[in-house]
């Protein structure tokens, strides 16, 4: 099994990433990667989450999509629509 890191997506950080949504695949930007502290008596990984940004008139309900970024992609990351800022969606995915 693949275990996800921060690390396999630090390259992306301020890249379109491909999401394959129906009917037809949108990009959103991934805006930053967040390192949270570890959680106590987990020694799965390092906890994080992955902040996207889109555009205004696409709005992605919060489920799980195939983002096409980082090492070992395409992955499926369940997503949780965030607060707007001014004209842009913004969408976070969390890993602990």
């Amino acid at each position: 099994m693949f275990v996800v890191k921060p690390e396999d997506f630090e390259p992306w950080v301020g890249r379109r990433v491909r999401v394959d949504t129906a009917p037809a695949p949108i990009d959103l930007l991934l805006a930053r990667i967040e390192r949270m502290p570890p959680i106590v008596g987990a020694d799965f990984r390092e906890p994080f989450s992955m902040l996207f940004e889109g555009s205004w008139l696409v709005l992605l309900l919060d489920a799980t999509y195939r983002f096409d970024c980082g090492r070992g992609g395409p992955h499926a990351f369940h997503v949780t629509q965030l607060l707007p800022q001014g004209r842009t969606r913004r969408y976070q995915a969390i890993f602990t």
